[in-house]
């Protein structure tokens, strides 16, 4: 009996090093996957995403809509293809930034320029940041791009950032973070040291979004948000004026001070509508029924993977497939750079990415390609009205890819965008679908 004690520590440490692993593979394999929401969760969640906001609204306990915003309700901006889907230009957000060093005059370095507010007295103009920019709440995309977006006073830059379509993304937030580090790997190590066809673009270094709290970023622009849960609290804060647990209302430029007696909305309310997107039914490839037309998309799709595309938009991701997207930011070029300001920031907390880890102007998180033929415009402002004009638009790291793809015949150009048209929305019968 002695014996069988003294051998008793020693057993446990064994058994408990053999457990653990599987402990941990049971834990991982219950918590991977998309979550399961009821048909019920999704109705509630709809509910709010379609709800037109009021000041003094009485599904809000603070303050209501605003007091600056852009939008009354989540589907007026992401409506194209249905609910849920990805918003036409005169939806873009309008976002500044003040280079480092220089005078803010008290504003925070980057943020949101709402469009609309209230009352009169909390419109927030373009010249509240640089005062050489027009006393207005927005410029056009086309002024913007011809240079009429940089402030004389402060060197402030302004930019804009689309509407991304929702579909999909309740599977993309239960993508494993392993599986994206594990794709940051692929392109620094492996393909180049067996010498794969991809490793031919030695400038693709793509990389996760590390955010400092150890999680990584896969939603927004700049993969600024971990969860889908956090892109919905902060779009709600940012794009409504609704503040909720964890982010602050929109708070105008000119009234700083300004403070709501109460918080809007309540955690629950949130994942709510979080359930809603989760429930939203994935893009479809849909293959033309015409034969030939088949054939030119399916060539298409081939010389999409020839040319490198898919060395960036990779077709599956974890157990995600049809993606087109490893979801990490790559240097797109000087020709796609744009404002240090991101979405998200401010009136949410500016998104802390891990040391030295923050997106540089140029950076953008990889758009997944599923469904992008019903959601023009193209690329993070929307500045590529045609699939050809984003495609030709790439630079820095995705430039091989571009050159080849420019010295493409006229034939085999229409071949990829006839299989990127084939790329859908879901049908208006399939948006939401219960899991």
């Amino acid at each position: 009996m002695a014996a069988r004690r003294r051998f008793r520590p020693a057993y446990g440490v064994a058994l408990a090093l053999v457990i653990a692993p599987a402990w941990k593979a049971v834990q991982w394999a219950r918590d991977s996957g998309p979550k399961r929401v009821s048909a019920e969760a999704v109705a509630a969640g709809s509910m709010l995403f379609r709800h037109e906001w009021t000041e003094r609204d009485s599904l809000a306990a603070g303050d209501g809509l605003g007091p600056v915003f852009n939008a009354r309700s989540c589907v007026e901006c992401h409506n194209q293809s249905g609910p849920g889907g990805s918003g036409p230009l005169d939806k873009n957000v309008t976002v500044y930034g003040i280079p480092e060093g220089r005078d803010a005059h008290g504003l925070p370095p980057s943020g949101v320029v709402h469009r609309q507010a209230i009352r009169p007295e909390f419109q927030e103009l373009l010249s509240m940041v640089d005062g050489g920019l027009p006393g207005k709440p927005f410029l056009s995309l086309d002024v913007i791009l011809a240079g009429g977006g940089r402030g004389a006073q402060t060197g402030a830059l302004i930019s804009q950032r689309n509407t991304p379509a929702l579909f999909g993304d309740g599977l993309i937030d239960a993508i494993p973070d392993a599986a994206l580090i594990a794709h940051q790997r692929e392109h620094s190590t492996t393909a180049r040291l067996v010498g794969l066809d991809r490793a031919r673009d030695s400038d693709i270094r793509g990389r996760v979004a590390r955010l400092t709290d150890g999680r990584v970023g896969r939603f927004g622009w700049k993969g600024e948000f971990a969860t889908l849960n956090d892109f919905v609290k902060a779009a709600c804060a940012n794009e409504l004026g609704l503040s909720n647990p964890g982010r602050d209302q929109a708070t105008p430029l000119g009234r700083r001070d300004y403070r709501s007696a109460a918080t809007d909305l309540t955690d629950a309310q949130c994942v709510m509508m979080s359930d809603f997107i989760r429930g939203l039914a994935r893009p479809v490839e849909s293959l033309p029924t015409d034969p030939n037309e088949r054939t030119l998309a399916e060539t298409g799709r081939t010389l999409f993977n020839s040319v490198g595309c898919a060395d960036c938009h990779t077709p599956s991701l974890g157990s995600v497939q049809g993606l087109y997207s490893d979801l990490l930011l790559h240097d797109m070029g000087r020709d796609l750079e744009a404002s240090p300001g991101s979405y998200g920031e401010p009136p949410v907390p500016a998104p802390q990415f891990e040391s030295g880890g923050r997106p540089n102007s140029a950076e953008w998180r990889t758009p997944p390609l599923w469904g992008v033929a019903d959601s023009a415009p193209y690329l993070h402002d929307g500045r590529a009205r045609t699939l050809d004009a984003a495609i030709v638009l790439h630079g820095g790291e995705a430039r091989g890819a571009t050159e080849r793809y420019k010295a493409l015949s006229a034939g085999d150009k229409a071949a990829i965008i006839a299989f990127l048209k084939s790329l859908r929305a879901p049908a208006a019968s399939e948006v939401v679908a219960s899991r």
